[in-house]
């Protein structure tokens, strides 16, 4: 046989072989015969929450570190421009006296506050700024004594207690915390921050060795009515959030009758004092709340609270996730922090996500990054943070594979439109995007178990000519209509 003849039987068996592979419906060749079509339907009529933002707590590094640490000028600019926070977490914190040292007062924190604004302005960026109290001044504070939020048996009495290890609000003393309050968000203001919320009191149940204060559901009741008011009539702008107290007991089915959430329904006085519903995603202050069973909780605490209440649902602390894509141990990794902010997103109708610690020298579960060095939680991140802004709707998402998990939002102000896909399954799919009234491309940016954060891949158009591949174990965001910052 000549060469040329071989030639021309290798040639027509390609041939062959390409007019044989399954073609769309418009006659070009499917991306990959082999992986199962999945098809995504976006409605955009049906509209749920508007977010209001993603973010994190602290400085550059921990706030008991030297003050030369809490600020870096490229920190700065990276979390702003290309993280992408929305909202800046920090405790509202009382003075140092010789029974209870702080580990930050406002001189430490004001660099950090002025640095962060400034970096905001320069990339216009309109940055909510938000305080929570882990403890009132100790000459306001009494001993207290309770076993349960509900504590019937509950006692409180003048001590010797300092911000430290638990102890409760003085009841005699709520106009003077009420202006303690007053004269933080003041400081703010003389900064030219206007404080977007504050969180009366931070983890209320748990007496701990660091800043802490304990309320049953009656005395917390009680502060917000009395201290609520009063901060509204100086600063009627400024939202409450509450009660901050464990998504496990706010929204666990066997769990949220006996809790905050409950006592704050309850009361019309206090609900209405009350702007936002918050919780931290904790089992107990420090092991993360992960996995499936979270879509119960939060659907709990849509259907009994926060639509009832017709209020915003904040997520205001978490962490204990590693930098490994996948669990490690009793662990979970990047991959199922993804699933969880998925999850609140999804079925609380979630309008807000703040992580704990955003930076810290020495990198752990607890922080997002390490100073400017960045891994895998970063980036996963950066999928929610920077590409759905604040006034971003969400709007109806499907997907035919259980495996599939998916957000999408449309910014009108903005002009842009954002889906973040999760394939939690262990193969590669070939995803179609459908819907009406759709951005004619997309950008895709996808992070993996390998190298790609949050990584620039490809455009895509809706429709069977754009299929694309969705590798397994992977988070996907399809962003159009520009950089959304």
């Amino acid at each position: 046989m000549s060469g040329r003849q071989t030639l021309f039987i290798i040639l027509a068996g390609a041939l062959s072989l390409f007019n044989c592979r399954k073609t769309t419906e418009n006659g070009l060749p499917d991306p990959d015969p082999v992986l199962p079509r999945i098809n995504i339907t976006i409605d955009k009529t049906t509209k749920y929450q508007t977010i209001e933002g993603f973010g994190f707590f602290g400085a550059y590094d921990v706030w008991w570190e030297s003050p030369d640490k809490m600020w870096n000028d490229s920190w700065g600019d990276m979390v702003i421009s290309d993280l992408g926070i929305t909202i800046w977490r920090n405790e509202i914190s009382p003075s140092s006296t010789p029974g209870s040292p702080q580990d930050a007062d406002w001189n430490k924190q004001k660099p950090v506050i002025s640095g962060l604004k400034a970096k905001a302005d320069k990339y216009g960026v309109n940055l909510k700024f938000i305080g929570s109290v882990w403890s009132p001044p100790a000459d306001m504070k009494w001993e207290c004594n309770f076993s349960w939020a509900g504590d019937p048996d509950a006692t409180r009495n003048p001590g010797t207690v300092s911000t430290k290890n638990g102890g409760t609000l003085d009841p005699n003393k709520y106009i003077e915390y009420a202006d303690w309050l007053i004269s933080n968000i003041q400081l703010y203001k003389d900064l030219g921050v206007d404080l977007y919320g504050i969180g009366l009191q931070n983890e209320l149940m748990f007496r701990e060795p660091y800043n802490s204060c304990m309320y049953t559901i009656t005395w917390y009741n009680d502060m917000v009515k009395a201290v609520v008011p009063r901060i509204k009539a100086s600063f009627p702008d400024v939202k409450i959030y509450g009660a901050e107290n464990m998504l496990e007991m706010e929204g666990k089915e066997e769990n949220y009758r006996w809790f905050y959430h409950t006592g704050i329904k309850s009361d019309p006085d206090v609900a209405s004092n009350i702007d936002i519903l918050a919780v931290h995603g904790y089992s107990d202050g420090i092991a993360a709340t992960s996995g499936s069973e979270l879509a119960k909780m939060w659907t709990n605490h849509k259907t009994v609270f926060s639509s009832p209440l017709n209020k915003k649902a904040w997520m205001t602390e978490t962490s204990g996730y590693t930098d490994s894509w996948e669990r490690k141990g009793d662990k979970p990794g990047a991959l199922n922090l993804a699933m969880d902010i998925h999850s609140g997103l999804y079925y609380g109708d979630m309008n807000a996500w703040v992580w704990w610690q955003g930076s810290q020298a020495t990198s752990d579960e607890f922080s997002l990054m390490s100073g400017t060095r960045t891994g895998k939680k970063y980036g996963v991140s950066k999928h929610f943070y920077r590409y759905i802004r604040p006034g971003a709707v969400r709007v109806k998402g499907t997907s035919d594979d259980s495996s599939l998990f998916l957000t999408a939002f449309e910014n009108s102000v903005k002009g842009t439109f954002t889906i973040v896909i999760i394939n939690s399954g262990d193969s590669a799919k070939s995803v179609t995007l459908n819907g009406e009234g759709l951005p004619g491309t997309f950008k895709m940016y996808r992070t993996n178990s390998g190298s790609e954060n949050c990584t620039y891949i490809k455009d895509i158009a809706p429709g069977s000519a754009g299929s694309f591949e969705m590798q397994g174990k992977t988070i996907v965001t399809l962003q159009a209509g520009g950089d959304p910052l």
